[in-house]
């Protein structure tokens, strides 16, 4: 069976070849979004370079939005719709998947090196997980065993409003309300670290990577806006192990949750993690890993496109 996969994010999308059950190494290409005026002349420009033929499915993961058979890309005007990708190639289904839930239907076949434990812990077998996901942009998606096969629900956790007790650490550290948080999303992504330290230093916003690396070179204004950001991921991640009751273990993934366990932060996240979120509420630690495997995305589609194909 040839599959053709994809992971489509804001700036690039990255495609691979699956034959067999298998991703083949030499097949996979990241094209730069800005080269492409759709995805669909992205996909044209991937089958022409690998000569790809044969094709039995398409499998596309979107950061942004799915809803059944159309996705729309959250930072980028591209669309995507199931019908017009398959008429590409006649008898082959296409797939959409938000980009987190192709992290979660990847978990399972991450290899040795695909996954870093951030915290240790005892995890429940088969109980539910949860991907977690800080980039440019933020949001989760629940892992479910359902007869022993694996399922990834939709959400927009980004999208709710941002818990207090986050909102207190951020208004503590600027000295008052942030204007730029309309939702969660806007707090805990990577552009809420950039708008967090410009408020607090009264500087011009530079990129959450610039902070983080000012951090780690010994900024002592820099390093103090990474300790707040820290503390807010972490007390949100808390938040979130409630909501979703993850006793099977928390996945991170992105960019910008990479960098800040790279940083000298890392410590003060875990710390966070380790905190009791309620007064109400006791729940035992549950093991927290960060996804490192940049084709991860790739594998789950191809593990979502064999449970349907």
């Amino acid at each position: 069976m040839v599959l053709i996969l994809a992971d489509v994010g804001g700036t690039n999308v990255r495609f691979a070849t699956a034959r067999n059950g298998a991703i083949d190494p030499a097949g996979v290409r990241r094209y730069r979004n800005d080269n492409y005026a759709s995805f669909d002349a992205a996909l044209e420009a991937y089958v022409a370079e690998e000569k790809v033929d044969g094709v039995e499915a398409l499998t596309v993961a979107v950061a942004g939005p799915v809803n059944g058979s159309k996705a729309r890309l959250t930072n980028r005007g591209w669309d995507f719709d199931t019908a017009t990708m398959a008429q590409k190639h006649p008898g082959a289904p296409a797939f959409l998947l938000n980009d987190l839930s192709a992290l979660g239907y990847a978990l399972d076949s991450l290899g040795e090196d695909g996954a870093e434990v951030v915290l240790a812990a005892p995890a429940t077998e088969k109980d539910q997980r949860l991907v977690v996901g800080a980039g440019t942009g933020f949001n989760v998606s629940p892992v479910l065993n359902a007869g022993g096969q694996t399922v990834c629900l939709r959400a927009e956790a980004g999208l709710c409003s941002l818990p207090s007790r986050v909102q207190a650490i951020q208004e503590e550290y600027i000295g008052g309300p942030a204007g730029w948080v309309r939702c969660a999303e806007d707090a805990v992504r990577g552009p809420g670290l950039a708008e967090l330290h410009a408020a607090a230093t009264g500087t011009p916003r530079i990129d959450a990577s610039d902070v983080m690396a000012a951090a780690s070179a010994g900024d002592s204004d820099a390093l103090a806006s990474t300790l707040v950001y820290a503390r807010m991921l972490g007390a949100f991640v808390q938040d979130l192990r409630l909501l979703y009751m993850s006793g099977g273990g928390i996945y991170l993934a992105g960019s910008v949750v990479r960098g800040l366990l790279a940083s000298p932060a890392r410590q003060t996240f875990i710390e966070t993690l380790q905190e009791q979120p309620t007064v109400k509420q006791t729940m035992q630690p549950v093991p927290v890993s960060v996804i490192t495997q940049d084709e991860a995305a790739l594998l789950g589609c191809l593990a979502y496109a064999q449970s349907v194909v």
